[in-house]
């Protein structure tokens, strides 16, 4: 897990605030359950998640290139953490950036997209 190298989906739309943090845009899904549901209940078209200063950071670094681990010892020096702190805190995070999709993990020989190219991947 340490050496997997965490990248964005593309499919996610984000932008960076005025203010440095990240926005993540989140979509409602257009299939027919929805559309009934939001006949009953209000559905908003999209939602959006506003990163704090960790967050963002975190963002930042899943660019598919960086390991895990080097992720967990950029954190722990920046914010004065020991290593044990700043591995449960930033795997658990992980864990629900994947549970969203708003992140996958790259294992062994898989190339990252090259910075600012689409490669089209949807997790």
């Amino acid at each position: 897990m340490l050496n997997s190298r965490p990248a964005r989906n593309d499919a996610v739309e984000w932008e960076r605030t005025d203010r440095g943090e990240v926005r993540i845009t989140v979509k409602r899904q257009d299939n027919w359950k929805i559309r009934l549901l939001s006949k009953v209940f209000y559905i908003p078209r999209q939602r959006n998640i506003t990163l704090d200063e960790v967050g963002t950071e975190v963002w930042q670094m899943c660019d598919g290139h960086t390991t895990v681990g080097q992720m967990i010892e950029t954190l722990s020096q920046r914010h004065q953490l020991n290593r044990r702190e700043a591995e449960v805190s930033l795997l658990d995070y992980l864990k629900t950036l994947a549970q969203k999709r708003f992140v996958g993990f790259m294992v062994g020989g898989e190339q990252a997209p090259s910075r600012g190219a689409a490669s089209g991947k949807r997790w």
